[in-house]
Order: C-alpha cells, then sequence, then structure tokens
C-alpha cells in the first residue's frame, strides 16, 4: 500500500508541477520577494543584506519542498534563523503539517520553527515591541500548523469517500452482473421448462406419423389436429414470456401458473402421444399451488426427457405424500437398449429442477438403479395445514 506521506503530494511523470499548485508557488515567490525587498528598503547595513539573501536562498529553496519536504523543511525552518522571514515560518510549518502523519514530528518541527525564527530578535533586543513581534510570528506559526493538520485530514477524507465511492461503484456493477446472469438463467431454464416439453411432443407424434404407414384418415388427421394444438400452445406460451421481457405486464400479461391438476394433466398428454406411462397418484389433500409447480416441473422434465431418449419404454409416474410430511414425486422408466434420438438437449433441465427443489427446501436425486430402471426422484417438504 502506499503511505500517506507519499501519497501526499503525488507529481506526474517528468517531474512537471500540476497546473492547480502554479498559483501557490507564485504566491511563495511573491510573499518572499516583497519581504526581501520590504527589508531592504527599511533596513541598512550589512546585516539587512545577509537576513534578505538568506531569506531570498530559503524561499527558492522552498519551491523544492514537494519531493524533498522530509529533511528539507525543518533545514529551511531551522536555517530561518538567519533570516527571520514570515514567508518561510508560515510556508513551511504549513507544508510539513500536511505532509506528515506523525503529530509528534510536526510538534517538534512547529516549535523549531518558533525557536529558529524567535530567538535571534530577543537575543538583539528584549523590548516590547521585539517580544509583540516574537509573539505574532509564534501566533502564525501555530496556525499555519494547525491549518495544515486540518487540510491532511480533509484530504485523507476526501480519499476514503473517492475510495468507498469507488467500491461502491464496483460492488453495484458487480451486482448488477451477477443479477443480470442470473436473470439470463432463469429465462433460459423457464424457456426450456415451458418449450422443450411441448416440442419433445410434436417430434414424438411426428415420429409415429412417420413409422406408422397403416393409419386411417382420421387418425391422421387426429394425429395432426394434436399436434397443431400442442405447437399453438407452446407458441403461445413462448410468446408471453418474451413479451414480458420486452413489455409490460398490461401489454403482456403473465399465463396462469401450473396448479396440481396440470401435473396429472401432464401424464395424460403423453399417453395420448403414445408414451407407455402409468400414473400412480395417491395424494388425497390439497396440494399447495408452490408446492403444485415445483412437483410441476419435475414431473414435466423427466417425461420430456422419457420422449427424448427412451419413447419406446414403459415409463410410471409416482406421487406420495401428506401435509406435514413430505411430497415425493418419482418420475423412471425401463432404461432402453440400442435406441438413440437425434432431439437435442440444452443440458439445463436437471440442472434447472435441481435449483428449483432446493429452493423449495427439498432433494433431488437422478440416475440408474439397481432394478434397471432409470430414476428422477424429488423429496420436497409439504407444510402441514393451517386450520
Amino acid at each position: 500500500m502506499q503511505s500517506k506521506d507519499s501519497a501526499a503530494s503525488p507529481r506526474p511523470a517528468g517531474g512537471r508541477i500540476p497546473a492547480r499548485r502554479w498559483w501557490l508557488e507564485g504566491l511563495v515567490v511573491l510573499c518572499g520577494a516583497t519581504e526581501v525587498l520590504t527589508g531592504l528598503l527599511l533596513m541598512r547595513g550589512t546585516l539587512s543584506i545577509v537576513a534578505a539573501a538568506a531569506g531570498a536562498v530559503l524561499v527558492a529553496a522552498l519551491l523544492f519542498r514537494h519531493r524533498h519536504w522530509r529533511w528539507l523543511l525543518p533545514l529551511v525552518l531551522a536555517l530561518n534563523a538567519c533570516a527571520v522571514s514570515f514567508t518561510v515560518l508560515v510556508a513551511g510549518a504549513y507544508g510539513y503539517a500536511t505532509r506528515s502523519s506523525s503529530r509528534v514530528m510536526i510538534g517538534l518541527v512547529t516549535l523549531l520553527a518558533c525557536l529558529a525564527a524567535g530567538t535571534p530578535p530577543l537575543v538583539v533586543s528584549q523590548d516590547r515591541t521585539t517580544i509583540v513581534f516574537v509573539a505574532l510570528m509564534v501566533l502564525m506559526t501555530l496556525t499555519a500548523a494547525v491549518l495544515g493538520m486540518y487540510t491532511s485530514a480533509r484530504r485523507e477524507l476526501l480519499d476514503q469517500l473517492r475510495e468507498r465511492a469507488e467500491q461502491a461503484e464496483h460492488g453495484r456493477s458487480v451486482a448488477e452482473e451477477q443479477a443480470r446472469r442470473a436473470e439470463r438463467t432463469r429465462i433460459a431454464r423457464e424457456m426450456h421448462d415451458i418449450v422443450a416439453h411441448k416440442i419433445s411432443l410434436i417430434a414424438l407424434q411426428a415420429g409415429a406419423l412417420e413409422v406408422n404407414q397403416n393409419l386411417d384418415q382420421a387418425q391422421v388427421s387426429a394425429a395432426a389436429g394434436l399436434m397443431r394444438s400442442t405447437a399453438a400452445d407452446a407458441l403461445t406460451e413462448l410468446r408471453q414470456v418474451l413479451g414480458v421481457l420486452r413489455g409490460t405486464e398490461e401489454s403482456a400479461p403473465l399465463a396462469p401458473q401450473p396448479t396440481w391438476d396440470d401435473v396429472r394433466r401432464l401424464v395424460t398428454t403423453s399417453q395420448e402421444a403414445g408414451i407407455r406411462v402409468e400414473l400412480y397418484d395417491f395424494i388425497d389433500a390439497h396440494v399447495p399451488d408452490p408446492l403444485a409447480r415445483t412437483a410441476y416441473r419435475v414431473v414435466q422434465e423427466g417425461l420430456t426427457n422419457i420422449h427424448k431418449h427412451a419413447r419406446h419404454t414403459k415409463a410410471r409416474v409416482a406421487l406420495i405424500g401428506e401435509p406435514g410430511d413430505e411430497l415425493i414425486v418419482e418420475v423412471s422408466n425401463l432404461l432402453p437398449r440400442g435406441f438413440t434420438t437425434d432431439l437435442p438437449g440444452a443440458r439445463m433441465g436437471l440442472s434447472g429442477i435441481e435449483t428449483r427443489v432446493s429452493h423449495a427446501g427439498g432433494t433431488i436425486t437422478a440416475g440408474p438403479t439397481a432394478d434397471g430402471r432409470f430414476e428422477v426422484k424429488a423429496v420436497i417438504p409439504w407444510p402441514a395445514q393451517t386450520p
């Protein structure tokens, strides 16, 4: 990390002084030159010339205080005993106080400045005017040091606030990006859940028409009508999802969420499409809608995978549970032998229902079983019904 002392007065590449400092450097030079000229005009003798020359050299040395302030400013303040310059006294004490992080060193340097500038006048003369003059120099030195510490504290506070603002901005950007990614994943999962099941049904029905050449006109018409209605449902639901993304709720109302009756209807639709699937429904109590929606997605994904990869095998859907205990949803089928499918997979289905079941507080397993079946089994907590 960069220390406060090293960061107090950054310099750009090439050693150029920032434009905002030129006015301060000019003010120091102007005050020093005015003080030197005033001393030469009001005083006579060799001593005044030496003091004026020393003051000019010390003021010139102050121009290099930004880079060598640690040793230069204490040296200049100590040598100010030869010039007794107000400009050197104030600029030196203020400059050191704005750069040093140690209050002890600021106090010692301020004391050095007061002793170096106040001792020579008191040694030469101790009349009332000299005492007032020295007291004024001490007061100005203390004031410059206090202002320097205030400036340093204010600069440090502004740096901290700026850093916090940058961190907050960065954190907000990261949070927005994470929310955007999560929303993309949610949208993709919703579209997969909505479309994949119906498209797999259409592919299954089309395959049945393709391989069965002995259907009469009525059966072909019925199969085509079922394909048309399934495709229309898929397009309607997809249009509603995309409409919600593009517009407002008024222009694109949300579709009704699935209920427990829709879970049973999934099995019926698969049976109509030619899948040999049996339903074992042991649920007698009312299933809450949030729990029904989770079960619906599990059954939908399980049947969709059966449509794609195991449509010639026997399948079953089992629904078991009661309020205050657990709801068990099981979708399984015999493992197919030598069957492949050309239907693409998004590889999001099982991941999506796993996320849904986990959010509901349940667990889900998927994989082959010992009895030669592929099973998707979800166990979801079923809250007790309130009277």
